[in-house]
């Protein structure tokens, strides 16, 4: 085949931009003479032909520290002393750092600008640990739980100092419960077009830029049930804004798994399965159900994750998952895609003869997952060649025998691979099965919870987090302390004690309303004002 039509057979299925691939082609040969001339663990881990892995872990360091200025670092000595192979700028301690690295040997460091020079060096390193990345270290290429809170004692055995400017912040909203930068609206440039173009053909770049990939649109309330939305190839969580527009948001939150759709699906699946399933990171716990919406790939990584699962104590529960125009039997076009000149990795996993697709139903889903299997057959192209498709994916392998045989229902729509996001009768259909799914607390338990809290202007007696939990709780806090609500979980048994006196307070939501009830002990005259205001005017506190 000609080097141009081998290109064409390799992006044109995937409706990818030629002109993209080749600037591909041209920076991957870059990178390669790069390496044979001057060698760097920073550009390797942009090779796409070579391996990388997601590392992540918490800060728990508690020293002395600057809080607008934190950073972890992954130094390595391989090709030259104190390289800096990826650095990932937090906002705080005690919450999640994500890094990006080829194989090899890492000092990882938190550091912060103590001198507040605006830049990070080796006399600024807080806390360290060594880490050893290899095949044998982290087979899923996923390592996490890898925890930095070791102080650093005497003198750095580095050879060479390093300095790194410190990033200015441009997250609009920060978290109380979620790491640095991941609350974010779906018109933020994070989940732009070229950002999810930059994930495909640089994973590596885009985890530089969004190296978490977990995504809200709102904080944390706890007793909403989370809707996780799954990109596919080229895509983004903004793909899902006018499901996300109709989505009953006091009963459910928005969650996005916003990765490099260019990276192996198998390691991919593996970040998924840490982040949404396992229980480790986001522990549910028993009573929360979880709602999973994958579009395209996105389905065959989260069907992959399912198989990582082991029915351990812990592990989140998932009432519903829907696919939506996945390749479930993968994409015949690219077999012809891994035959091009630089080939992505997800691409080689599409293939219907791949090792991946043909293993995705290896283990049967857990018994409490229903599945929903919706199809398009929307084909807008004017000429049609080979099997029916929604203009991408055929129908054949939308509708993959083993998928449809685990599936609980399935619906198709006769719209395009992309169009059927946007929808109405697509959307209802996934909103319907979202809907099914019970709360996780008793219907007079939600009334309360949705009514929200009171808008009190607070001082600086509360914390951040204990005067969220009187604006956004307060109104449930107060019916399980008045009786309207009898506990129905030992927390709120001690709630309720700590509140007449007779337990001490434990954790945050207690100290918030022992506090609150010693300032306001008549809270009935600006109730009503709570649920019309954004804060209770002076003359009507105390």
């Amino acid at each position: 085949m000609r080097p141009f039509k081998l290109i064409a057979a390799a992006v044109i299925p995937f409706g990818l931009s030629a002109c993209t691939y080749l600037g591909t082609l041209v920076s991957q040969a870059d990178y390669s003479l790069q390496q044979i001339a001057s060698p760097e663990q920073r550009i390797y881990k942009h090779m796409l032909d070579r391996e990388t892995y997601f590392v992540f872990g918490r800060i728990t360091y508690t020293g002395r520290i600057n809080h607008d200025a934190i950073a972890v670092l992954a130094i390595s000595d391989r090709f030259r002393d104190s390289e800096v192979v990826d650095a990932n700028h937090l906002g705080r301690t005690n919450s999640y750092y994500g890094l990006n690295l080829p194989p090899g040997d890492y000092r990882l460091l938190l550091v912060s600008d103590l001198n507040q020079d605006g830049y990070f060096d080796e006399s600024e390193t807080l806390a360290e640990r060594t880490l050893s990345l290899n095949p044998e270290s982290a087979p899923d290429k996923v390592f996490g739980h890898i925890d930095i809170e070791r102080p650093r004692f005497g003198e750095s055995s580095a050879r060479t100092a390093f300095r790194v400017a410190v990033q200015p912040t441009t997250v609009k909203a920060e978290s109380l419960f979620y790491p640095k930068g991941t609350i974010r609206s779906l018109d933020d440039p994070i989940f732009a077009p070229g950002m999810a173009t930059l994930g495909m053909y640089e994973p590596a770049a885009f985890l530089e830029a969004a190296p978490m990939m977990f995504y809200a649109l709102e904080e944390d309330i706890g007793y909403k049930i989370p809707v996780v939305f799954v990109h596919g190839i080229d895509g983004s969580a903004r793909d899902f804004s006018e499901i996300v527009a109709h989505l009953d948001r006091k009963r459910f939150k928005p969650w996005f798994f916003h990765y490099p759709s260019g990276m192996d699906l198998k390691q991919l699946a593996a970040m998924f399965h840490r982040l949404f399933l396992s229980g480790q990171i986001i522990p549910l716990g028993d009573e929360m159900p979880l709602v999973v919406v994958a579009h395209s790939m996105g389905g065959l990584v989260v069907r992959e994750a399912f198989n990582l699962q082991r029915g351990a104590p812990g592990e989140n529960k998932v009432a519903r998952l829907i696919t939506v125009a996945s390749p479930l039997g993968g994409l015949p076009d690219a077999r012809n895609a891994a035959q091009a000149p630089v080939v992505l990795p997800s691409w080689r996993d599409l293939s219907p003869e791949s090792a991946f697709i043909k293993g995705l139903q290896r283990k049967p889903l857990p018994s409490e997952t229903k599945y929903h299997l919706i199809f398009a057959h929307g084909d807008e192209r004017s000429i049609r060649l080979g099997a029916n498709s929604d203009g991408v994916v055929p129908l054949a392998s939308q509708l993959y025998p083993p998928a449809q045989k685990e599936a609980t229902g399935q619906f198709g729509v006769d719209d395009t691979h992309t169009g059927i996001l946007r929808n109405a009768e697509a959307i209802r259909e996934i909103l319907r099965i979202a809907e099914e799914v019970p709360p996780p607390l008793p219907e007079a338990f939600m009334q309360e919870l949705q009514k929200g809290g009171y808008a009190v202007e607070l001082g600086a007696d509360y914390t951040p987090m204990e005067a969220f939990f009187i604006h956004n709780l307060g109104f449930f806090m107060e019916a399980l302390t008045s009786g309207a609500l009898k506990p129905i979980h030992p927390l709120q048994e001690h709630f309720v004690r700590t509140s007449r006196g007779e337990a001490a307070p434990e954790i945050p939501i207690e100290f918030a309303w022992n506090k609150f009830i010693r300032d306001y002990p008549d809270r009935s005259r600006f109730r009503e004002a709570s649920s019309h205001a954004e804060a209770i005017p002076q003359d009507l506190q105390k």
